[in-house]
């Protein structure tokens, strides 16, 4: 693309890309690192993996990034796998080899879902958590001596791609809906349908689901307002302000669909609090926990005149003042 269209195109980009790529401080990448490695380990945890051994080779579909092993593991092996991924979520949360723990739970958790997707359509609920934590596979360990004040884009740019991450995927499924429906996704009955087939899986019961289902306005209403929410997702999640409006929003969406048709979209909402929360802070404020967001150091030592220059202290100096607790408040 040539002309002034082109040229704006160009400009935009190299704007977002700084905003990437801005300096950042560690601790954010600790707290959504921590948090999406808790929400791995969540799903590790709560979900029956050995029953994927029980099915049938001829249910599997192997179109799925696991599609290459074409018998079903044995239950041990999947039970080795889940505990892989937990030993990976307890490094990261340990602060130990936390890159690596990150990948190794990562890696078992989508090797687990995928497996578990295979003889159906059951890996929706986790492919948020998986795509958005495939962005911090490539973020590297923050020192653990490091400045409270310490800024970098090494530590900048990974919270700042899962949430870019977060928004894109929100903003695709809804794109997706007017791709293939347009807009008789929320104008038509399709949502009364909707509810009438799937209600019997409310954890209510189905009476009423179906009084809901016989009203076209309030089934277009919340075919509605989910549409505009997926679609806005980028607006909502690039103001820092309304990051936090944006996972209640989802909550409640999912929550919605949870009590109307018994689908367990937990993990969306969860991988959207542990992004968009902590990016909804200040740079210089954390969240609680010093398990959280690593240990804290004291920006004074920072601003004595031996510092003036920004040059780093001594070894020594820094592990003194991790010895003697030292620590600064937001």
């Amino acid at each position: 693309m040539s002309g002034p269209a082109g040229s704006s195109l160009c400009r935009a980009a190299r704007v977002v890309d700084r905003a990437l790529v801005a300096p950042g401080p560690a601790h954010r990448l600790l707290e959504v690192r921590t948090l999406l490695a808790l929400v791995i380990g969540l799903r590790l945890a709560t979900r029956d993996w050995t029953r994927i051994a029980d099915r049938p080779a001829a249910l599997t579909d192997h179109g799925t990034v696991m599609g290459w092993l074409l018998l079903a593991p044995p239950a041990w092996l999947l039970v080795v796998v889940q505990c892989a991924g937990l030993l990976g979520v307890a490094l990261v949360v340990a602060r130990r080899s936390g890159r690596a723990g990150f990948v190794l739970a990562w890696c078992a958790y989508t090797a687990l879902a995928a497996l578990w997707g295979s003889s159906g359509k059951v890996l929706h609920p986790d492919v948020l958590t998986v795509t958005v934590g495939f962005v911090l596979l490539l973020a590297a360990d923050p020192p653990q001596a490091l400045p409270a004040t310490g800024r970098s884009p090494h530590w900048g740019w990974p919270p700042r791609a899962a949430l870019a991450a977060l928004a894109t995927v929100y903003f695709l499924t809804g794109a997706q809906k007017l791709r293939h429906s347009g807009t008789g996704w929320v104008f038509s009955d399709n949502m009364s349908w909707v509810l009438r087939q799937g209600g019997s899986g409310s954890p209510f019961g189905e009476a009423w689901v179906h009084a809901v289902a016989d009203q076209p306005w309030l089934t277009q209403a919340l075919a509605g307002g989910a549409l505009v929410l997926e679609l806005t997702a980028p607006v909502w999640l690039a103001i820092r302000v309304t990051r936090v409006p944006f996972v209640l929003a989802v909550a409640a969406m999912h929550g919605s669909i949870w009590a109307f048709l018994g689908l367990d979209y937990s993990a969306w909402v969860l991988t959207a609090a542990a992004v968009a929360v902590p990016m909804a802070l200040r740079p210089g404020r954390r969240l609680p926990g010093r398990w959280l967001s690593g240990p804290r150091l004291s920006g004074r030592w920072l601003s004595g005149p031996a510092h003036e220059d920004g040059a780093r202290p001594a070894a020594g100096a820094v592990v003194e003042m991790r010895r003697s607790g030292v620590t600064d408040r937001p």
